[in-house]
């Protein structure tokens, strides 16, 4: 999906990734940003968690290489429990799975546990306007503001949280972006 393929290109940009990174992208669809980002840190190290098998198979396919490589690790979870160490990553992204999160605080905040000091999240996302024309079901889709989203990550610990906006076809994209002290 184009829209998807913006917003991707979007949180590339703004994790600003280096050779050495070591960055984790939670909610990995079909593994076509993992896949990038692993072109560009090719000595440091690209991990994605997913909660849906069918993403992960696909995930497989597209980062083959990178995973017999041992340059992408990919494995099936969630984000309220991510199985990493603290301060394991050096960048973190997540793209359209905040309106997923049951407790949104407490995914921030295992979230924040996750990142190394100095370390960088960019989330992706649709804003609770953009969301109101779509036919989502609030029983499964809690819909943010960008204020919304600004203040869970300050709550969660995380310092210089701004939102980026860019204009793109049909709908603006929206990333947060914030640093661990």
């Amino acid at each position: 999906m184009k829209g998807n393929a913006d917003l991707n290109n979007f949180i590339k940009d703004l994790l600003e990734l280096e050779v050495h990174d070591r960055v984790l992208e939670i909610g990995f669809g079909p593994g076509i940003l993992l896949h990038q980002m692993a072109q560009i840190t090719t000595k440091g190290l690209v991990e994605g968690i997913d909660f849906s098998e069918a993403m992960l198979v696909q995930a497989q396919t597209v980062n083959k290489e990178g995973i017999s490589t041992k340059r992408v690790k990919i494995q099936k979870g969630d984000c309220k429990d991510l199985p990493y160490g603290h301060e394991t990553f050096d960048k973190v992204c997540t793209s359209n799975t905040i309106y997923f999160f049951e407790d949104s605080a407490v995914n921030f905040r295992e979230i924040f546990r996750i990142v190394k000091p100095g370390g960088k999240l960019v989330v992706g996302f649709r804003t609770k306007a953009q969301m109101k024309n779509m036919p989502l079901s609030d029983d499964v889709f809690n819909a943010y503001t960008q204020d919304d989203v600004k203040t869970l990550l300050l709550n969660a610990g995380f310092l210089d949280v701004r939102i980026e906006e860019k204009e793109a076809e049909p709908l603006a994209l929206y990333c947060a972006v914030a640093t661990k002290a």
